[in-house]
């Protein structure tokens, strides 16, 4: 019998304030950076952008998060958070969520 795997969500089909399970690919990574945290702290934040075969959206890395991918990898994204940033959709593991890597999107 086949492996079971979590329902899969199209990128155009994510609405903010929902979790959801998608893949895409990484096609864009900006550089690390750090922000000050409410605990006079720092943490920090890698913005990139997942794309699958219905389009694009932004992917927000926090943390320890920010070295788990490179551009060109395919990833699975499990029970991630769908936020609203400024009038558009970004999507984060949140507190639940898991990534997994899939391979590169450049290997046949």
């Amino acid at each position: 019998m086949p492996e079971s795997r979590p329902p899969a969500t199209f990128i155009t089909d994510l609405r903010p304030s929902r979790m959801a399970t998608l893949e895409g690919t990484v096609v864009g990574l900006e550089a690390t950076r750090e922000i000050a945290t409410r605990d006079g702290g720092t943490k920090k934040v890698r913005n990139a952008r997942l794309k699958d075969a219905t389009g694009e959206i932004s992917l927000v890395l926090w943390g320890t998060e920010v070295d788990l991918v490179s551009e060109g990898d395919r990833v699975r994204m499990i029970e991630a958070w769908v936020s609203d940033y400024r009038g558009r959709p970004q999507i984060s593991l949140g507190r639940t969520g898991k990534l997994e890597k899939l391979g590169s999107g450049t290997s046949p």
